[in-house]
Parts: C-alpha cells; structure tokens; sequence
C-alpha cells in the first residue's frame, strides 16, 4: 500500500509540475493567440486553470478509490498511462511534421516554441506514467493486492 501512497504523491508533484509549465512557459504563445480569438491572456489563464483543477480533481478521486483497492480505479489509470505513453511516441514522431501543417498559421503563434514544451510536458508524463503502469500493471506487490489467487496462481 505504501507503494500506492507514494504513487499518489507523485502524481500530486507531476500535475502541478505540468501546470506550471504549461503556464509559464506559454505566455507569449498565450499572448499571441488571445490578440487573434478576443479574449485577454488572464481569460485564457483561468481557463486553463479551471480544466486543470477539475482533470486534477479527478485524478485524486481516481486515487482514492485506488487506496480503496478497487480494481476499476486501476485500470482506468493503466489506461490513462498508455494513453499517455502513445501520446508521447506519437508526438515525437509527428512534431517535425507540425511546422508543414500550421505553415498558414505562422503568424498566429511560435510553433516551434509551442512543439518545444509539448515535448518537455510529454517527457514528464512518460516519466510519471511509465512509472505508474510499472506499479499498477507488473508490480507483484500490487497484484496480489488487485487480482485475486485461485489454486496458488493469480487469477485476473
């Protein structure tokens, strides 16, 4: 179980982590997309926040009733991980293509900055999730506590 508290820690440290970058290091794209859609940069940033606060919300609901030992809530975030992992493979591979899509948006925005902190926001997700999927899914520990035994052998 401690293995699943220090989990839940992690993820606390990874989500304000990932704000924070996403934050401070998107002013000026915030800055030049908020002049092309008429809201004010403050605007954006309370949205921005308000959807985080509420995926963060549900994360730690998610945990919850992963130290409640409720097999669901651990698949959820073993799906969430690889989504994230695909998420990660995915963008590496299409991030140099980025630049040839938005070629008519150039002026809108700094696309290479933009691809710089997805990458940097993507690498600490593989980090948290490759981590979490190495716990939730081939830990032994958290598979006798998540999958029951029949006959001396884990049954899922």
């Amino acid at each position: 179980m401690e293995k699943l508290y220090r989990l839940r820690s992690f993820f606390i440290i990874y989500f304000i982590v990932k704000i924070i970058i996403d934050i401070v290091f998107s002013r000026d794209i915030t800055l030049s997309v908020g002049n092309h859609i008429d809201i004010s940069p403050m605007t954006f940033y309370v949205i921005v926040i308000f959807i985080n606060i509420i995926l963060f919300l549900i994360g730690l609901l998610l945990f919850y009733f992963l130290l409640e030992k409720r097999n669901w809530a651990r698949i959820v975030l073993l799906i969430v991980g690889w989504l994230a992992i695909l998420d990660f493979v995915s963008s590496i591979f299409l991030s140099s293509r980025l630049g040839d899509l938005f070629v008519n948006l150039e002026g809108i925005t700094n696309w290479d900055k933009l691809i710089v902190i997805d990458r940097v926001t993507d690498f600490i997700s593989v980090i948290f999730w490759g981590y979490a999927i190495y716990i939730l899914q081939f830990n032994s520990d958290m598979k006798k506590i998540f999958l029951t035994e029949r006959n001396g052998e884990l049954v899922r």
